[in-house]
Order: structure tokens, then sequence, then C-alpha cells
């Protein structure tokens, strides 16, 4: 399992920062699949110093795995230093979870790692991933609009990004739309589109995303009249027909 992901983090990571960052060296590229393999066969130790030739080299994956290993303690040991300086080598070259990684530390500082909150680099950091394509990434600049925090408040942005987001079946924005269209933020109020975000945010909500989703539920399932959710349900399917066929 932790395989797998690991293989489909690094497929993403390489796309998605290619476009906009030089490509790692030769040399780079190779140190990153040395370790690889060696993480594949369980040599911790041969991939960590495999993957620092490579964040060196200036291969952001290599960094961002580093920063995990250096986050979680697994082949090294713990640090939140290390794990922070990999993480914005990674994001610095692109790598868009490593973007919110970084971007979520200068969102409220920390004061262990001497660093002050600074929203304008929480952006700068957020942006990494949402040009990216990379759903936190862009829920998270989302909600940086609808705050004004670095920026000008902002509900038309933070509405296309949170929109972005949630074509990529990312749940908690699918539960920040559902609350803009019950509460009329910035939109008319709308009693089943905004259940029908309930809806979708049911169908793709991973892990503690099923707490907010029940919440949500709870709060505006009462406000819900007769046939407004089955009404919502035929949007939800008709959003899914539309954005997410598959």
């Amino acid at each position: 399992m932790k395989l797998r992901y690991a293989a489909a983090v690094c497929a993403l990571a390489l796309v998605t920062g290619a476009q906009l960052h030089a490509a790692p060296s030769a040399a780079a590229n190779s140190a990153f699949e040395t370790g690889i393999e060696a993480y594949r066969t369980g040599d911790l130790d041969a991939a960590v110093a495999a993957w620092t030739t490579s964040a060196d080299g200036g291969h952001p994956m290599s960094a961002f795995l580093l920063g995990r290993l250096y986050e979680q303690g697994r082949g090294v040991e713990q640090s939140d230093y290390q794990s922070f300086k990999y993480y914005q080598m990674a994001a610095d070259e692109g790598q868009a979870q490593a973007g919110v990684k970084v971007g979520k530390i200068y969102l409220t500082g920390n004061k262990d790692l001497d660093i002050d909150r600074d929203y304008k680099m929480a952006i700068k950091y957020f942006e990494i991933g949402a040009l990216a394509s990379w759903p936190e990434s862009q829920y998270m600049l989302a909600d940086m609009y609808r705050r004004g925090l670095g920026v000008n408040g902002d509900r038309t942005e933070s509405l296309r990004w949170l929109i972005l987001a949630a074509k990529k079946k990312y749940a908690p924005s699918h539960v920040a739309l559902a609350r803009i269209y019950f509460e009329g933020e910035g939109v008319l109020a709308d009693r089943v589109k905004g259940w029908s975000y309930i809806e979708l945010a049911s169908r793709f909500a991973d892990g503690d995303e099923g707490k907010e989703v029940n919440a949500v539920m709870d709060k505006y399932g009462k406000r819900m009249k007769p046939g407004e959710k089955e009404a919502a349900a035929k949007e939800a399917d008709a959003w899914i027909a539309e954005f997410a066929p598959n």
C-alpha cells in the first residue's frame, strides 16, 4: 500500500512541476530512481542517502519524500526542521503537495521553526499547487480570498478556486460550497444546490472528511423542505455525469 502511494505521488509531482521549473539533472534523476529501488526493498538508509543527493541536485520529488520521512521519523530521526527544509526545497521547485505543507506553516506560524505568521508567504506557496491543479492548494487559496488573508477579500475569486477543487472530487470544497449556498454568501441562497454539494461531499469524503460532512448534514438537514433532498440528489447525479463520470 505504501509503495503504491509513493509511486502515485511521484507520478503526480513530476507532472505538476514539469511545466514551471527546469528539469532535474540526469544525475539527480538517477539518484531518485536509486532511492525508489532502495525504498521498495525496505532499505530506508540507502533511500535517504540517494534522495538527499537527488534533492541537492534539484529533484523536487526527492525533496518531498525526504520531507515526509523527516516529518514521520521513518528511516531518519524525526525533525520538524529538516522536514520543513525539504518541503520548502520541493515547493520552490514546483512540487504541489509540498507547497500546501509549507503554506500551512506560514499561515499559522511556527515558534519551534522560528517562522512568524505570514499570509503573503502562505499565498505564495498555496499558489504553487493551485496553479498545478492540486485540489487542496486550490481549496486553501480559496479560503485566503474568502477571509481576505494576505489579499483583498474576493468572494468571486474564492468561489472560482473552490469550484476548481470541487471538480477534482475534493470533498472539503463541496462542503464549503454547500455552506455558501445555504447561507447566501455572495450568491443567491439555494437550499437544493446547497444540499447537492453536501450529497457530493458525502460521496467523495475520505477518512476524517466524513465528520465534517455529517456536521453540515445535521446543521442544514432541518432546513430542507419535502422533495428538496430528492431534487438535490438529481443535481448531484447530473454534476457527476458532467464533471466526474469515472
